[in-house]
């Protein structure tokens, strides 16, 4: 307890003493190195009380295989896992749809006796990315993370955390099975907004872990979801989240439970495409078995179609039975005030993420005159993106920026970065010339889409009412 107190009293000193701190990335990918030669750097620095920052440009990177590991068939492989070793470390990619990382593994040529599998599956062995226990106050933004194995060829975790007190702002983790896995009983995580793909298991492990406005994409028929294990104390708490098809013949249960007596799964007001497989023929409705476990509260709340529709939830599963025949009592639905102790700050206690994940404030007054290009100041800026044509080019902490190249046609904003290094929406420029300013959106850029950011993809998720 005393550790965590330090702890907790440390990243907030911290974050108070840089409120206002300017300072451009520690590291951009590529123009600085590759994504590996980004960690090392993150991972071997000496002080690690300030918080490292790793921008991402677009692109698709393959991460190579570094070192050798051994396979579920005894074999001996590339190794295709990344760790993240140190505290305080942001890793930003530009756009969540334009900015991938994949890691390189070997083909599914190994009989696991399920059928065909990826001699690196399952948990710890060919992960994407691990955030090892002493990497604390992690942050993630923008950016799609998948998993080089593909479908149906075993469990192909993308990120395995291992830490505390890790953020995940609109990312996108894709994977079939095991996709997500948090690994620490006394750890605490959260997720604003974004995708997490798979079919089977695909949020899974121990800890509390809130997700606020995710899209989980359901893939296959038959999936189970969310899977947790043993909780800190409040377990899986998922809110106003997204079930979405990835196909018309998806079908799935809400989740089952890893462990006896543990497992904490709460869905509140969650929107679903598709209604969870009801009365299957076992009699189980909404949610599944696994290995005779059964839950300490699996649980829904306003769960309701895309279209509007509330679903009835009068029917869900209210009854485990063990391998012994013992009977467990299960409270399958929350009534309004049980439904409103699950807030964010009482999930989270004294960790504040949500103050994290605020945008800094939108430059404005962003203009064009004589080749330079100039704007306000936002409050709480760390430093400036400068994007050209709908691409980031360069960085800056000051309000101005001189356009080396370009021409007439070039469309150019600035982004504003918080704290933790994430960008927020552009601000275009507008062009100044012989004292008549003209809006961009008035000059002719030929058959240019507008800007191709992602942040109309957050628009996709109604109000967090559950989120303070």
């Amino acid at each position: 307890m005393k550790q965590a107190i330090i702890l907790i009293t440390s990243v907030v000193l911290c974050l108070t003493a840089s409120a206002q701190e300017k300072r451009l990335y520690d590291f951009v990918v590529p123009r600085d190195g590759t994504f590996r030669q980004a960690l090392d750097a993150a991972n071997g620095r000496k002080d690690t009380t300030r918080r490292y920052r790793i921008f991402v440009m677009q692109g698709n990177y393959t991460i190579p295989t570094e070192g050798t590991t051994t396979g579920g068939d005894g074999k001996e492989y590339g190794d295709p896992r990344s760790y993240l070793k140190a505290p305080n470390t942001s890793i930003v990619g530009e756009d969540r749809n334009l900015t991938m990382l994949t890691n390189t593994v070997p083909e599914p040529t190994w009989d696991n006796g399920f059928g065909r599998a990826n001699p690196l599956e399952g948990i710890g062995r060919g992960d994407v990315l691990i955030i090892e226990r002493q990497s604390h106050s992690t942050y993630l933004q923008d950016i799609t993370m998948r998993s080089g194995m593909g479908d149906q060829t075993g469990r192909n975790i993308v990120l395995h955390d291992r830490s505390d007190l890790t953020i995940a702002k609109n990312i996108c983790i894709w994977g079939y099975q095991d996709t997500y896995v948090s690994n620490n009983q006394n750890g605490r995580f959260y997720f604003d907004g974004g995708i997490i793909r798979g079919r089977t298991d695909y949020i899974c492990g121990k800890g509390d872990v809130v997700y606020n406005g995710v899209t989980f994409q359901q893939c296959g028929r038959g999936g189970y979801l969310a899977v947790p294990s043993v909780p800190r104390r409040y377990g899986y708490v998922m809110l106003s989240c997204h079930i979405k098809s990835e196909t018309p013949d998806v079908t799935y249960y809400l989740g089952r439970p890893w462990g006896k007596g543990t497992p904490r799964a709460i869905w509140i007001d969650t929107r679903v495409d598709r209604s969870p497989i009801t009365k299957d023929k076992r009699g189980y409705n909404g949610w599944a078995d696994m290995s005779g476990g059964w839950p300490a509260l699996f649980t829904e709340y306003r769960t309701h179609l895309t279209t509007g529709e509330m679903l009835d939830l009068s029917g869900r599963r209210a009854m485990y039975v063990d391998k012994e025949g013992n009977k467990h009592a299960n409270h399958p639905v929350l009534t309004d005030s049980e439904a409103a102790e699950y807030t964010l700050a009482n999930v989270m206690g004294d960790w504040h993420p949500e103050e994290l994940t605020r945008d800094a404030a939108k430059p404005t007054d962003v203009r064009i005159k004589n080749g330079k290009l100039t704007w306000k100041s936002s409050d709480g800026a760390l430093l400036y993106a400068i994007c050209r044509n709908g691409k980031v080019v360069d960085f800056t902490t000051k309000t101005s920026y001189r356009i080396k190249k370009g021409n007439a046609t070039d469309r150019w904003a600035v982004r504003a970065a918080n704290q933790m290094g994430g960008l927020g929406e552009p601000a275009e420029a507008n062009s100044v010339t012989c004292g008549h300013v003209a809006s961009s959106s008035t000059i002719s850029h030929g058959p240019q889409p507008a800007y191709p950011y992602l942040y109309h993809s957050r628009q996709q998720f109604p109000p967090r009412a559950w989120s303070l």
